[in-house]
């Protein structure tokens, strides 16, 4: 993120939650906002913001879902709609995921794997990783109609990002690595509640009386994450965060997606 980190500030509102949700977009996304500085702590702050700013992707993948779909059909707009989530986001997640997959799996020690996770090129496990993601991603939203993409796209990318936060609650830093580290530092209490409230919105406005389920198939995604960066570097990298994004994302969708094939959900 380019940005510049200046002293602390005192808390004004609205000026200052808004602050920090531009915070939010400016590192997790590539949308055009204002570049601002950026005070010690924001980064922290602004996972808060995180949920929300699944929203705000969500919202944008979904309106390119259904401007293609009656025009190409479900399967074309599928694709067409996470070539955008990827662009909106500047592959942000997927390149901790690829990164993630080629360290754990491609060193032979946790020292080994953290270099290999911070190497800016693509090995063949992150390369397969990547690909497999994005084909899970295309073939789960191309079965879907406008009510079903609106339903999984929206909550896979809050609770995708609801995901980071509990992640970070759940297990240490292993090192001081630049904004990730920043990022890997738990939210207060206040900020704790605005994301959960949102992401609790999201998912039951979308699923009602099923809004438990992908927020329960999340969780085990990021405890599954969780256990492997455990065994395998020791603890928590900003790419474990991207990893868990992303790999909560795929199974949040894939579960609403069974909900809608099981018909009886709604």
């Amino acid at each position: 993120m380019d940005a510049t980190t200046a002293r602390s500030a005192p808390w004004r509102w609205p000026a200052e939650p808004m602050r920090i949700l531009a915070v939010a977009l400016q590192f997790l996304t590539r949308l055009p906002v204002p570049q601002i500085p950026v005070i010690d702590g924001d980064l922290r702050r602004a996972t808060a913001a995180f949920p929300l700013v699944g929203v705000l992707v969500g919202g944008i993948t979904l309106g390119v879902w259904a401007a293609v779909e009656p025009l190409l059909g479900a399967p074309v707009a599928a694709v067409a709609a996470v070539i955008m989530a990827v662009a909106v986001t500047g592959a942000f997640h997927e390149d901790g995921l690829a990164d993630t997959f080629d360290g754990l799996w491609g060193g032979w020690d946790p020292d080994r794997r953290i270099e290999i996770m911070r190497d800016s090129r693509i090995g063949t496990y992150g390369g397969c990783a990547l690909v497999l993601s994005l084909l899970l991603r295309i073939a789960l939203l191309a079965q879907l109609d406008l009510g079903g993409a609106a339903r999984a796209i929206l909550v896979g990318h809050v609770v995708g990002r609801a995901a980071i936060l509990v992640q970070i609650r759940w297990l240490a830093p292993v090192a001081d690595r630049g904004s990730g580290a920043q990022v890997a530092e738990p939210v207060g209490p206040i900020g704790s509640a605005f994301a959960l409230l949102t992401t609790l919105v999201v998912c039951i406005a979308c699923l009602w009386q099923w809004a438990a389920v992908p927020l329960a198939v999340g969780l085990v995604g990021v405890a599954a994450v969780r256990r492997a960066a455990r065994r395998r570097i020791g603890g928590l990298t900003g790419d474990i965060l991207g990893a868990t994004q992303q790999i909560v994302l795929i199974l949040t969708t894939g579960a609403v997606v069974a909900l809608d094939r099981w018909g009886g959900a709604w």
